[in-house]
């Protein structure tokens, strides 16, 4: 009788922890921040108007990066 809870207890412990884990994986938790791509460009002098940097998020290889780009009107 002890040993069929002891069993049953380190089972119901390894099934909690592979859900947890499970749900970590599938929601990003366990994965590293996004990176920023920081796109430096030089702006030209000879540009005239507003500029200003754009950025965009797009996934790259199932991660989601940003990526920043100067624009100039």
């Amino acid at each position: 009788m002890i040993k069929t809870v002891v069993v049953s207890a380190i089972v119901t412990a390894v099934c909690v922890t592979a859900l947890f884990a499970g749900a970590a994986s599938a929601t990003g938790f366990l994965r590293r921040q996004a990176q920023v791509a920081d796109v430096a460009a030089p702006l030209a002098a000879e540009f005239a108007g507003d500029c200003v940097v754009q950025s965009r998020w797009v996934n790259s290889g199932g991660r989601m990066i940003q990526i920043e780009r100067p624009v100039c009107y």
